[in-house]
């Protein structure tokens, strides 16, 4: 099976915890500041380890997955905030001996992603965000529609993800979700 950015894979288990599953939060590896309300209740997340801040409605829950691969092991880090969508954010790390196609690398996750999620792509784009590349892309299931973003800095690739049920209008705080990601120097 040809390896992606594993993101898809973040991204499935945020939808999976999501729509169906109870979740635990595994103990924190990061040391994120705490959280500050901004005027609309919004939570400033930061993740010294992540080297990220982000609002989210919420502070997030976390799930850290190290999985072994053909490539050598990689560590998912995934957060997951539910305001009126669900919301979520995270990174992988992989082997420092993993060699990628950046671009070919963050199709695949989109495509991994659309076809784990059995999902119909609505449009795409690559971009250029703060310096980074990055694909933005919309895709719907029969019951929400997904809005996502897969930057690459450096070796390490960050996948947003807003996820809204049909039929709802939270396009302002995906909007404010998006705009609001922050990549800190390493």
């Amino acid at each position: 099976m040809r390896r992606s950015l594993a993101a898809a894979l973040i991204l499935f288990t945020f939808y999976t915890v999501a729509y169906g599953q109870e979740h635990s939060p595994r103990t924190s590896r990061t040391q994120p500041a705490q959280p500050t309300n901004t005027p609309d209740d919004w939570t400033t997340f930061n993740s010294d380890l992540g080297h990220f801040s982000i609002l989210m409605p919420v502070t997030p829950k976390e799930t850290i997955k190290t999985t072994d691969s053909e490539h050598g092991p990689y560590t998912s880090y995934t957060y997951i905030a539910k305001g009126q969508s669900v919301y979520a954010v995270g990174w992988v790390d992989y082997d420092p001996a993993f060699n990628f196609n950046r671009l070919a690398e963050l199709e695949a996750n989109r495509d991994n992603l659309i076809k784990g999620l059995q999902a119909t792509l609505l449009n795409t784009k690559t971009v250029i965000v703060d310096g980074y590349q990055a694909i933005d892309f919309t895709a719907e299931t029969a019951e929400q529609t997904l809005k996502s973003r897969v930057y690459m800095v450096g070796r390490r690739p960050y996948q947003l993800v807003a996820i809204t049920s049909k039929g709802s209008d939270d396009s302002v705080n995906v909007a404010r979700f998006f705009s609001s990601f922050k990549v800190k120097p390493q």
